[in-house]
């Protein structure tokens, strides 16, 4: 069978279904096909045995939806949020690239010509503030306008030096697209993380005016 041939509309692949299509590919050659046709164009690599169909990819009209979708793949159990989401809402005044996820697993990276897949590893009292997304009848999770900002910023604390108003400025927080029920719903993340620089970073956006 010709590669042509074969039906490339499914959003992945992976190597050992890959090789099923074509049984006439002595095993030991078939990974340098499958390097013949990444130089070609014709399919991208997420992670090793990974495969998205660049004609797929190309012709699909919901992109973000589907490195939603694929993220949620790669990678379990996670969740995408953090900058991903909070640009979603227009909370975040600079342009994003990249999903950004969080998960109870090792902090990992994947890159691909698609995009950069970032996965954070959060403790496990803290996994959880999402809810399903859908790409094309398929399940995934994606967190809570509530609960990506908290994400955002109980990591983004860490390379904060000094937890003062004006470096809760420089993080160009859109603050005012939080409603009421929003602040309820990270207050209660906020209770379970027991985390001192994450109040006084809240304690900072109410003493700025920042709540709607």
């Amino acid at each position: 069978m010709r590669f042509e041939e074969i039906d490339q509309n499914i959003p992945f692949i992976k190597k050992e279904n890959f090789r099923l299509l074509f049984p006439e590919i002595k095993p030991s050659s078939f990974t340098q096909n499958i390097k013949n046709w990444i130089k070609t164009g014709k399919i991208a690599p997420l992670k090793r045995g990974f495969y998205v169909f660049k004609h797929y990819w190309n012709n699909c009209a919901d992109k973000d939806n589907y490195l939603g979708y694929l993220a949620g793949m790669l990678y379990t159990p996670s969740y995408v949020s953090r900058e991903t989401i909070l640009a979603k809402y227009g909370m975040l005044t600079e342009a994003v690239y990249g999903i950004s996820s969080v998960s109870i697993k090792t902090t990992r990276v994947f890159k691909s010509d698609l995009s950069i897949f970032t996965y954070s590893k959060i403790k496990e009292a803290l996994f959880g503030g999402f809810v399903e997304g859908a790409f094309m009848g398929n399940k995934y999770y994606i967190a809570t306008k509530a609960k990506a900002l908290f994400d955002y910023l109980y990591f983004y604390k860490r390379r904060m030096k000094n937890i003062t108003e004006k470096a809760i400025d420089e993080l160009r927080i859109n603050f005012e697209v939080m409603k009421n029920s929003d602040w309820k719903e990270f207050r209660k993340y906020l209770k379970l993380a027991e985390d001192k620089a994450l109040d006084k970073i809240y304690s900072l956006i109410i003493k700025g005016e920042k709540l709607a």
